[in-house]
């Protein structure tokens, strides 16, 4: 069932929103907040840094990339790949 971006708010996750674009896997990461975070994974909304371990994906392309990830390789051995929808 696609989670929304009001979903991680509640729960207090930082997660990156995945898309397939142009054939690859597109990430933008964004704290709990739903601040739109850069390359350091810091909110400056929130002031601390950020541990984006939920990948929400926007379309089911993205989706199935991203849980061959997760499975498939160790550094991402504590993320998690789910369906983004409602707000999306």
């Amino acid at each position: 069932m696609p989670v929304t971006r009001e979903t991680f708010k509640i729960q207090g996750k930082d997660y990156v929103v995945a898309r397939w674009e142009d054939e690859q896997l597109v990430m933008e990461p964004f704290c709990q907040c739903g601040n739109a975070l850069n390359e350091d994974y810091f909110c400056e909304r929130c002031t601390r840094e950020c541990q984006c371990t939920i990948i929400a994906c926007s379309d089911p392309q993205a989706l199935s990339v991203a849980e061959k990830m997760v499975q498939g390789h160790p550094h991402f051995k504590n993320y998690r790949a789910c369906l983004l929808g409602g707000d999306e």
